[in-house]
């Protein structure tokens, strides 16, 4: 039995060391080899040779070998076979063997093989078959869709073993005599390897050894050999490697003396020790889904200038059915708009989908080979996408048109990798949609409406906010994410369609579960992100800076909105950076209220950094306001019930005011029940009350039980 230790340094090639206890007897010599590995990834590589010799001359034999190498890939080899001496000068054999593999993708994978040889004084010849047992693998990620008689379709990711067979025949180059105690060897083969959804593999290899027996130093019929081999197929194309290999006999030769160092008898058996494996998109053909939208895909499409004009480009669109996939390709202009059926996909020249098997579930991609995509919209009336249920546009540039995107009364709609510029009103318009994603997109350099009258939002007009990068009306289940917004009117209008023909008004498609992650506006001319009577709203690390910018609005505008969630909200500039208020022209419950902030930063607006009008239920938590140029915080509540009455339910959890221009915390108007701690620096008043026309304080605050507000430690109420 052996046992093996292994050095490793990562600047110097792996050294092994195989040791080894034997029962030394006439019959079992042990020829053990060991393999000094060239590779820095190799860790140990042992052999064990085991030639057990017969009274015919001839012998049986044990071969085991394995393999373990960084990166998680192991391997071994355990054989058995039979040589013998079919004349003085010629052995032939039989062998045949177990091997198994663990890959770097932690998948198992054995097979049997079969061999024959034939080895003479000068010519050798030897062949192999190799026979994968078990199943294949499949890969994730490494799917692929293929186009298949006119629809996308899809091939898992896998990795297999493959059966396989190589011939080699070689020959000893005469450098003197047959008994020299150095052998130079050259040897040709080929090889080829089966595919399952792809070519066979074929290929030829060259070798060359050069053998050393009986060098100063080593046990006698020790050998040393170095080589160097080189093959080419038509899968890996040219690949070479460089050997070099310690051969140490252990056992006694013969009776007579030592064994010939060189003797075919004990010659190590050529053979593929590895299992050959091959790792690709190689499963069956099964329907596509695209990830994008869901769905399965249909046909396959494409579109280009060359097409003709919208009406053109429609009519194939509308032909190719639901579900199908559309290639745009290059530049397109269209004098209409692009109108996209229920379910269809529309990816730009470059673009990449994400897809799953139907059947096997495998995930994979598929790419859009043609030149990158812009549709340019000639008709300021029209939108130049007009987007269905179920449909999704990636990778492109769009510009011009009345939108870049529409869409009125679907569902489940995905914007991915879009460039919006240079739209008449807005970048993208949703109403009354139910679902959509917008990701990973830039909507930037949109026009200015600098109109107070044409563009400002009034609580008279809830229905409308013109020029939005995103205009959301009455539409639900909405997701910005990984979003730039840039040089526009406002960032997004998220708001309720309210019927206003009576009174009071009421709610008729709600503007509901907005969720933004991960987005940010800046130069917004009016407010960065507008809702109104809004509900289920998540904000997450969004950033609305303004700063670079004389003219605009307030950052963050919350009307009549409710059950608010805002992480790591980043606010520069504007006039007001967070304005949470509730009007009495809105619909009975669209009141703001039910507000949870944890993790805001607000720097450089013009009047306050948070405005309170009219709210209850809010909490802040880790909120930072710096250079406000008014007050850090203005509280001004109501004292009449149907204006909204006063601000109440107020929490403040380590909030900081640095250098506001006139206080801290400004009241006006009754407050009832704030409460928490409140830090205020470099500012001339930690807080301020005006007196109001009639001499009194035009500002109040009333604590009920529990209620504790401090400001620099010391207890803010209604006596200071």
């Amino acid at each position: 039995f052996s046992v093996v230790t292994c050095a490793h340094n990562d600047h110097l090639m792996n050294v092994c060391i195989l040791a080894a206890l034997w029962l030394v007897r006439e019959r079992l010599p042990l020829a053990a080899g060991l393999a000094l590995g060239t590779a820095f990834s190799l860790k140990y590589f042992p052999l064990v040779f085991l030639p057990i010799l017969l009274d015919s001359g001839n012998a049986l034999f044990i071969d085991t070998q394995g393999a373990f190498i960084e990166g998680g890939v192991q391997r071994g080899s355990i054989g058995a076979g039979y040589r013998m001496r079919a004349s003085d000068d010629w052995v032939v054999g039989v062998f045949g063997y177990y091997d198994y593999l663990n890959s770097a993708y932690d998948n198992s994978f054995s097979q049997l093989s079969f061999g024959v040889e034939a080895l003479g004084p000068v010519f050798e010849t030897r062949a192999n078959i190799y026979l994968p047992l078990g199943d294949d693998h499949a890969l994730e990620g490494m799917g692929r869709g293929e186009i298949s008689g006119g629809k996308l379709m899809f091939r898992e990711g896998m990795e297999r073993a493959r059966r396989g067979a190589d011939v080699e025949a070689g020959v000893r180059v005469p450098l003197s005599g047959a008994s020299d105690k150095i052998q130079l060897k050259v040897f040709g083969g080929s090889y080829w390897y089966d595919g399952d959804n792809i070519d066979d593999k074929l290929g030829a290899k060259l070798r060359a050894e050069l053998s050393f027996t009986d060098l100063p130093g080593l046990p006698g019929g020790s050998t040393v050999t170095v080589g160097a081999s080189g093959s080419y197929d038509n899968e890996d194309h040219f690949k070479g490697a460089a050997m070099a290999r310690l051969r140490v006999p252990l056992g006694a030769g013969s009776s007579t003396g030592p064994a010939d160092p060189f003797d075919p008898l004990t010659q190590r058996v050529e053979r593929n020790r590895t299992i050959e494996t091959h790792r690709g998109a190689t499963g069956d053909l099964e329907n596509a889904v695209i990830e994008l939208n869901g769905q399965t895909a249909g046909n396959v499409i494409d579109i280009s200038a060359a097409n003709g004009d919208a009406a053109a480009i429609n009519a194939i669109i509308a032909a190719a059915g639901d579900n199908a996939l559309i290639l745009a390709n290059g530049a397109i202009g269209l004098d209409q708009s692009l109108t996209l059926n229920n379910g269809q996909v529309l990816l730009g020249g470059g673009g990449l989908l994400s897809l799953r098997g139907a059947s096997s579930g495998g995930e994979g991609w598929f790419h859009n080979q043609g030149a990158a995509t812009t549709l340019t919209g000639y008709n300021p009336a029209q939108d130049v996408i007009t987007m269905a249920s179920n449909s999704a546009v990636s990778t492109l540039s769009i510009t011009g048109g009345l939108a870049a995107i529409g869409s009125t009364g679907t569902s489940n709609l995905m914007i991915d990798r879009v460039d919006i510029s240079g739209t008449n009103r807005d970048g993208i318009r949703l109403s009354r949609v139910d679902g959509a994603i917008i990701q990973n997109s830039s909507i930037h350099d949109l026009y200015i409406c600098e109109s107070s009258t044409e563009c400002e939002f009034s609580v008279f007009d809830p229905n409308r906010a013109p020029y939005a990068a995103v205009s959301a009306h009455g539409t639900k289940n909405l997701t910005i994410r990984d979003t730039e917004i840039d040089n526009v009117t406002y960032g997004l209008f998220a708001g309720s369609a309210i019927d206003e023909s009576d009174w009071p008004p009421v709610i008729t498609d709600a503007a509901s579960n907005i969720t933004l992650d991960n987005v940010t506006i800046s130069r917004s001319r009016r407010e960065g992100l507008l809702f109104v009577a809004a509900n289920d709203v998540n904000l997450n690390k969004v950033t609305v800076d303004n700063s670079m910018q004389d003219r605009d609005m307030d950052l963050v505008a919350l009307q009549g909105t409710r059950d608010v969630v805002i992480t790591d909200m980043v606010l520069k500039g504007g006039i007001n950076g967070l304005m949470l208020v509730t009007s009495s022209s809105m619909p009975e419950g669209a009141v703001t209220t039910n507000v949870s902030v944890d993790g805001l930063t607000i720097d450089g607006t013009r009047n306050a950094g948070i405005f309170l009008n009219p709210v209850s239920g809010i909490n802040f938590k880790n909120v930072a306001i710096t250079n406000a140029g008014t007050y850090g915080v203005f509280l001004y509540g109501s004292e009449w019930d149907f204006l909204g009455g006063p601000i109440s339910d107020v929490t403040f959890d380590n909030l900081t005011i640095d250098k506001a221009g006139t206080a801290g915390l400004y009241f006006m108007g009754p407050s009832l029940d704030v409460k928490g701690d409140v830090t205020v620096t470099g500012t001339p008043r930690d807080c301020k009350v005006d007196p109001s026309w009639d001499g009194s304080l035009g500002g109040s605050l009333t604590q009920g039980p529990g209620s504790v507000l401090t400001v620099n430690g010391g207890v803010l109420d209604q006596t200071n």
